[in-house]
């Protein structure tokens, strides 16, 4: 079973239990096809666990991203801890799937990271988690 990795901005969002239940939807998408995600708002959560310290947090995040065999990145906030969820699936030949709102200007570093194998842009979530589909079927033809 592949472990994939949803990565997304969690600090400072506005309206942060939709932005989690599309995390999590996220998530069963990839449990759909048997994969195994991991959503950090369920293990770390910046306002349930407040308690866990930052340098916890960033062991536990880092060790599940480079542990990951795919990292799925909502790009749709901001977020200096998706930039460097990023830039370590990057660094371990991770491949990574990138996922955004259609009109939003999205990083072109972040869009040019080689690793990336698919990047959806998408107008509602119906179709991000249809596109998502199709590309989580392509990752794991790929792999056998």
């Amino acid at each position: 079973m592949h472990k994939v990795y949803l990565s997304g901005a969690l600090t400072g969002i506005s309206q942060p239990e939709k932005v989690k239940q599309f995390y999590e939807d996220i998530g069963s998408v990839c449990t759909n096809l048997n994969l195994i995600p991991y959503i950090p708002h369920t293990v770390s959560d910046p306002i349930l666990n407040h308690d866990l310290h930052p340098t916890k947090v960033f062991e536990l995040d880092k060790n599940r991203v480079i542990q990951s065999d795919l990292v799925i990145a909502y790009l749709g906030l901001p977020s200096l801890g998706v930039g460097m969820e990023l830039a370590y699936a990057e660094s371990y030949s991770i491949p990574i799937i990138l996922l955004y709102e259609n009109g939003k200007p999205i990083s072109r570093f972040a869009r040019g990271i080689p690793t990336v194998i698919a990047e959806i842009c998408f107008k509602e979530k119906k179709d991000a988690f249809d596109k998502l589909e199709i590309a989580l079927r392509d990752f794991l033809r790929s792999r056998y």
